[in-house]
């Protein structure tokens, strides 16, 4: 197996990720009030600016979008970390 071939096509799978694809759309709408909310967040981590985030479309979008590639890079990671144990068995 030409791992760099494999390489090749699971980047291009993720290119096409609907998550991905929506985080670079939304990527673009994020605008002066979200970011000001991301810093009153990252100044003062409240429970209460957590939730003014959580309210705001954009970003709740983006996080949710956000999780689910996390998943995706979990269950990845995962099964790297198999297919590697088992390669190391052969020696």
């Amino acid at each position: 197996m030409n791992i760099d071939k494999k390489m090749d096509e699971l980047i291009k799978l993720l290119d096409s990720d609907e998550n991905i694809k929506r985080i670079k759309e939304l990527k673009t709408k994020i605008g002066d009030e979200e970011i000001k909310l991301i810093n009153n967040y990252r100044d003062n981590p409240t429970v209460q600016n957590k939730l003014k985030l959580y309210d705001n479309k954009v970003i709740d979008e983006y996080l949710k979008c956000e999780t689910k590639l996390n998943y995706l890079i979990m269950e990845i990671n995962s099964k790297f970390k198999r297919s590697n144990a088992c390669e190391s068995n052969k020696w």
